[in-house]
């Protein structure tokens, strides 16, 4: 067998789709083609791409049979066959498939099948000279190698596709997604079942995380009973203060609500209203009084207080968004089947002024309708920050009218890898334009109106210096388009790339060409631009630009060999004296520049982290995204003994696009946590990083220790310190990173219902929790801290706070339109007779038995031979993924 080392096959600027003729550096293995071979023709390449079956076999992530590396042992790696096979004889050459797999393959083991890696995710599968031709019925199998994990099947993107002399490319069909009728989920046909499962999810040897099957998930929710004896008076997220003014009266609203105000306008609320009047709560002149006033007396921000009686319902509130909050709390109350309210009173206040959610939408774009509900539910749920990612690697997606390239070149993606119409089809985008597109400046303009009627701040991100690919390359077109016009002046105005700049380097997610160049001015001028667009498109929608995101992680420093960078830390006029911080120059600068036209600045936390404190201005808001084990406490405090406003984003608990459950068709990376379920998020404790340690575990399913005391290095410096005293976070936010979700729902899918456990984090201070401890402390699995009766506490509160996701709240998202996950369920056979549980309790569960019929699921039941299990959603119309058990 041939082993190829795999290489980055051409330079980005020099390969078309047809491929390139650099000479290979691989052990090639000697002999002619074969002469029955003929150029491949478009015939023969549209017969391929409709007819070859193609599948990936991953054999394992903790193979020990590793190749070396670069010369350097490996001593485990991911193993995989991918096959191609032919229902004909097609005998021809020349020919390239090409597919995105997230981590690069670093070696190919094949006698016929070579496969180079090139840039980003992208991979080339060849044919060598031993190649003979596609037999009918006989398969074509290259087994790679990766130095990395993929544990979950949407880390294997689909749409390969087809290329070879120039002819047009087609994605090959046979690796498409179709869609389950009944599940409505991805399906990815061309992913072999995994038949040793051990091996194909551990991400390393010393993983002990255990396979969420039925009888796992099964102990798992053992603790989990349905009950329904709270739900009329359970509101989500929980506020402050309620109390049950008389148990036994309801307040009937069936025949709508007839609504005053005082101190505010029916504008100021009326989205909370049109929520209302879509769960069957219409106003009307005939129905129940309902006054809604702005009270001077309510000093705290956000606030508002709620009766609910035989006079009606009364709201009093401290603003604006107060009052729009107390009109969600009556849908949160209300009963959609009998449509009527408990009698009570609420007192309630945010714990968190900054309550956020993330989304990607340049990676895989997500439309106008989905983030109008996605808005739409973060009213509802008193969330108040939408940080939109609108620019990255793979995709720009909002209209800026200085910048019509950004939009012409960088929005679509196509079978062609030159950049100068589109981009290239990373993460299988491959034929895919329901997964591309923009916000055109209209459709912003609508995204903003909307998020102010529900009272969310819209955060603009446009990710820079690095995860900038997309900028780059539209600047560079920019460029080559006015010099053909001989306007030198305006063709470098706004570049940002140093033709001259020979540095070879390879970002976080492996591409080699990805980074604004930070000693240019014209970077800076194009920032600049960037800017006054936005905020003139805010300014339009009378939706101010209060803070912008400027990125600033993971930058590679692709600047180290540039002539420019080279020259600016030579002039000794400026304080920029070593290359290798320009990345926090180019940070200090921006951010000051964002500042001084009125506008609060926020980031990733390792790129802030390496400026000079000195040098930034006050307003900064600094988005942690390090991992609990792996020292986000340490990042809070460093930034916090900065002045700095931090806001939560640990992608342990706050990643929703990391997996619900350890299985591999659950969607999702995993390199920061392996499971994030509902009840996971729920347990969280946001103002006591260090307290987490007691019951959470690392990637590997292993306990893991945070020391939060003072802790010097061997010279006497301190490297670490508690939070200064009365320090506490800004709030939290959830992401949604795009890489792995390609549609709509998909991207629903992991927003809810965890979503709703990240709004009762921001908005409600538990009981049961505990406070931090400013002189510094050591937490494990063995201090106990949180104890016995305060884990008994956050239990409790847990099973009301499931069962009314399941038997409310659920209802609600179903009537409202919004996709969400059915949990796979817990099951297990004792003596003979069938347990089902669920981790939302209350759902419709059903069964079947050898293949039968499906039959809901209701108490114990005798089964034999082999059984499926499976919830449905809170309507009936949709089923969740089913297991079977023995």
């Amino acid at each position: 067998m041939k082993l190829s080392r795999v290489f980055l096959a051409c330079s980005a600027m020099a390969l078309s789709i047809a491929g390139c003729s650099q000479e290979k550096n691989v052990n090639s293995a000697e002999g002619l083609v074969s002469p029955t071979l003929t150029s491949i023709d478009q015939a023969s390449l549209d017969t391929l791409a409709t007819t070859l079956d193609v599948k990936y076999q991953v054999l394992s992530n903790i193979e020990t049979d590793c190749p070396d590396r670069d010369g350097k042992e490996i001593k485990h790696c991911f193993s995989a066959h991918i096959k191609f096979t032919s229902p004909e004889d097609i005998a021809v050459k020349d020919w390239h498939i090409y597919y995105s797999q997230v981590y690069p393959i670093y070696a190919g083991k094949s006698d016929t099948l070579d496969i180079e890696f090139y840039n980003g995710d992208i991979h080339q599968i060849s044919p060598t000279e031993k190649f003979s031709g596609f037999k009918a019925g006989e398969t074509q199998s290259i087994q790679v190698y990766m130095a990395a994990t993929a544990v979950t099947h949407s880390q294997l993107m689909p749409n390969y596709w087809i290329a070879g002399n120039s002819l047009t490319p087609a994605v090959i069909d046979s690796t498409r997604t179709t869609i389950n009728p009944e599940t409505k989920l991805e399906l990815t046909p061309w992913i072999e079942p995994y038949t040793d499962i051990p091996k194909q999810i551990k991400s390393t040897p010393e993983d002990i995380n255990q396979y969420a099957n039925a009888e796992w998930l099964y102990e798992h929710n053992a603790d989990i009973e349905v009950d329904d004896s709270q739900l009329a008076t359970t509101v989500i997220p929980t506020p402050r203060e309620l109390t049950v003014t008389d148990a036994d009266k309801q307040l009937d609203v069936s025949q709508g609500l007839k609504v005053s105000y005082l101190g505010l306008e029916a504008s100021d609320v009326s989205a909370a209203f049109e929520r209302l009047a879509k769960l069957g709560v219409e106003q009307s002149e005939n129905g129940t009084a309902v006054n809604i006033k702005i009270d001077k007396a309510l000093h705290t921000a956000e606030s508002y207080e709620l009766t609910t009686s035989d006079e009606g319902i009364n709201v009093a509130a401290a603003d604006l968004a107060g009052a729009f909050y107390g009109v969600q709390t009556l849908a949160s109350l209300v009963d959609v089947d009998t449509l009527a309210l408990p009698y009570v009173t609420i007192n309630d206040a945010p714990k968190y002024a900054y309550r956020g959610q993330h989304m990607d939408v340049a990676r895989n774009f997500h439309d106008k309708a989905m983030i109008f509900r996605l808005i739409e539910q973060m009213g509802a749920y008193k969330l108040n920050k939408l940080h939109m990612h609108l620019a990255e690697d793979e995709g720009w997606r909002i209209e800026l009218p200085s910048f019509p390239e950004l939009t012409e070149i960088g929005a679509k993606r196509c079978l062609d890898l030159s950049d100068k119409h589109c981009m290239q089809p990373q993460l299988g985008g491959g034929d895919a334009s329901e997964r591309d597109g923009y916000y055109s400046v209209q459709d912003y303009l609508e995204i903003l109106n909307y998020a102010s009627r529900h009272h969310v701040q819209v955060i603009p991100s446009l990710d820079m210096p690095g995860h900038s690919r997309v900028a780059v390359k539209a600047m560079e077109s920019r460029y080559h388009r006015f010099m053909a016009e001989e306007n030198e002046v305006e063709a470098t105005k706004y570049l940002l790339s140093d033709f001259e700049d020979k540095t070879e380097y390879r970002s976080i997610q492996n591409y080699n060409d990805n980074t604004i160049n930070v000693c240019l001015e014209s970077s800076y001028a194009f920032v600049d631009q960037v800017l006054e667009d936005l905020i003139a498109l805010h300014k339009q929608a009378k939706h101010p630009l209060n803070m912008y995101h400027i990125g600033a992680d993971e930058t590679a420093g692709a600047w180290i060999e540039s002539p420019a960078c080279k020259a600016l830390v030579a002039d000794t006029s400026n304080d920029v004296s070593d290359i290798k911080h320009l990345g926090a120059h180019f940070i200090e600068r921006v951010s000051n520049m964002i500042v001084s036209k009125g506008i609060s600045v926020g980031g990733w936390s390792d790129g802030l982290g390496e400026t000079h404190a000195e040098n930034m201005p006050k307003d900064v808001y600094s988005y942690i995204w390090g991992s609990l084990p792996g020292g986000a406490h340490k990042m809070v405090s460093e930034q916090a003994h900065r002045g700095w406003n931090v806001v939560l984003s640990v992608p342990d608990v706050f990643y929703f696009d990391f997996p619900y459950e350890v299985d591999p068709k659950e969607r999702g990376y995993n390199w920061a946590s392996r499971r994030i379920d509902s009840r996971n998020v729920f347990n969280f404790i946001p103002d006591n990083l260090p307290i987490n340690a007691e019951f959470r575990l690392t990637t590997l399913g292993k306990p893991f220790e945070i020391d939060d005391t003072i802790q010097k290095d061997e010279a006497g410096k301190v490297v670490h310190q508690p939070l200064p005293q009365g320090f506490t976070v800004a709030g939290v936010q959830g992401q949604i990173w795009s890489e792995t979700i390609r549609s709509e729902e998909q991207a629903e899918y992991m927003l809810y219902p965890r979503l709703l456990s990240l709004a009762e984090r921001a908005w409600h201070e538990a009981d049961w929790s505990v406070s931090y401890n400013y002189n510094g402390a050591k937490y494990n699995q063995d201090t106990g801290v949180l104890t016995d009766e305060l884990k008994a506490q956050r239990n409790k509160k847990w099973q009301t706070f499931g069962n009314a996701i399941a038997q409310k709240e659920l209802i609600k998202l179903d009537k409202l339109g919004v996709f969400y996950r059915v949990p796979t369920v817990g099951a297990k056979v004792i003596d003979g007779q069938l347990h089902i549980n669920s981790s939302l309790p209350g759902l419709p569960l059903e069964y079947r038995v050898k293949g039968g019929e499906w039959q809901a699921y209701t108490a114990p039941v005798a089964v034999s031979g082999k059984v499926d299990v499976r919830a449905r959603n809170a309507a009936g119309d949709r089923a969740g993924r089913s297991f079977s058990v023995q």
